[in-house]
C-alpha cells in the first residue's frame, strides 16, 4: 500500500525521526530496499534522529556494527535500546548495589553490570534479588523460568524490556521477549513493568536527546501495536512502513491507523524529498 494519494505535504514540517530498527531498515542480517538512500537523505537534509529498538538481544555498540556492515554509520548514541532505557529507568528507582537476577541475553546483562556482573552499580542475584529483569533469550531453558517465577512470588519486582510477541527474522517472525513475559505472567501471576514500546519510556528518552517537540517529530514503524499505538498516545505523528511485521493486508483491516504509510523505505524517501 503507498500513500502517493495520501497528503505528504505533511511530511515537510518534520525536523526529527524517531524510528524502529527491526522490520523497518532490516529483517535479520538483511538490509531492507532503500536503507542507504534513506540515511542519506536524512543527513542531507538535516533531520535529527534516534534509532529505537525493542529488541534486548544487541547494544548500542553491537548495532553500530551491524548497520555499519549495511552501508550505514549510525552512531551508538543515536541508538536507544530497550536494555539501555532499562537501566536508566532501574537508576532512578533502585539503590546502588541492587541484586537483579536476568533473563535475556548477553548484550542485556553487559548493559545492566558492565562486564563484571559483581563490582557495577548493580550486580546478578538469583537468591534474593530486589528485580526480576527479562528480554528476549534465544537460548531460554526452563530452569531460568522456573527460577524468576519462584523470585517473583518471593517478592522480586517484575520488569519486562519489552512486550513484542514477535519480531521479524529472515526466516519470518519469531517469538519475541512477550512471549516469555506472557509465560513467566501467567505462572508468576504478576504483570510486568514495560520498559519498551509502546509505553512512553523510550519515546520520552529520545525527545529529550534531540530537543524535540512532539509536532515536529515522526514515529517510523512497522509494528501498528508498539511502534505506532506508542506514538500515537502521547501524540506523536506516525509513518508504518509495511515492511515487517504489520503485513499490507493486516494494516487494510486494521482500525488503528498511521498518518501516512508506504511499502517501504524507498517509497518514503521519494515522498519526503518530493516536499522538501
Amino acid at each position: 500500500m503507498d500513500t502517493t494519494h495520501q497528503n505528504q505535504n505533511t511530511l515537510a514540517r518534520f525536523r526529527f525521526a524517531l524510528m524502529d530498527m527491526d522490520g523497518v531498515l532490516y529483517r535479520g542480517n538483511q538490509s531492507l530496499p532503500g536503507l542507504v538512500e534513506f540515511f542519506d537523505f536524512l543527513e542531507h537534509a538535516g533531520i535529527g534522529y534516534r534509532l529505537l529498538t525493542n529488541n534486548a538481544s544487541m547494544t548500542s555498540d553491537d548495532y553500530h556494527h551491524k548497520l555499519l556492515k549495511m552501508g550505514v554509520d549510525v552512531p551508538p548514541e543515536k541508538i536507544i535500546t530497550s536494555p539501555l532505557a532499562t537501566i536508566l529507568h532501574l537508576r532512578k528507582i533502585a539503590p546502588e548495589g541492587a541484586g537483579i537476577y536476568v533473563i535475556g541475553m548477553a548484550a542485556l546483562r553487559r548493559t545492566l553490570f558492565g562486564e563484571n556482573e559483581q563490582n557495577g552499580l548493580f550486580y546478578f542475584d538469583d537468591k534474593t534479588p530486589r528485580f526480576v529483569v527479562q528480554g528476549a533469550d534465544f537460548n531460554l531453558v526452563y530452569e531460568s523460568l522456573r527460577k524468576a517465577t519462584l523470585l517473583i512470588r518471593a517478592g522480586a519486582t517484575y520488569i519486562a524490556t519489552n512486550a513484542d510477541p514477535v519480531f521479524p527474522s529472515e526466516e519470518g517472525l519469531i517469538p519475541g521477549a512477550g512471549s516469555v513475559a506472557a509465560l513467566l505472567q501467567t505462572a508468576s501471576g504478576q504483570r510486568p513493568f514495560i520498559i519498551g514500546k509502546p509505553e512512553p519510556i523510550m519515546y520520552e528518552l529520545a525527545l529529550e536527546q534531540l530537543g524535540a517537540q512532539k509536532h515536529e517529530t515522526v514515529m517510523i514503524g512497522d509494528n501498528l501495536v508498539t511502534d505506532i499505538e506508542g506514538a500515537l498516545r502521547l501524540d506523536i505523528p506516525t509513518i508504518i512502513t509495511l515492511s515487517g511485521v504489520t503485513s499490507p493486508v493486516e494494516y487494510a483491516a486494521s482500525l488503528l491507523k498511521a498518518d501516512l504509510s508506504f511499502n517501504g523505505l524507498p517509497e518514503l524517501t521519494a515522498a519526503w524529498q518530493s516536499v522538501l
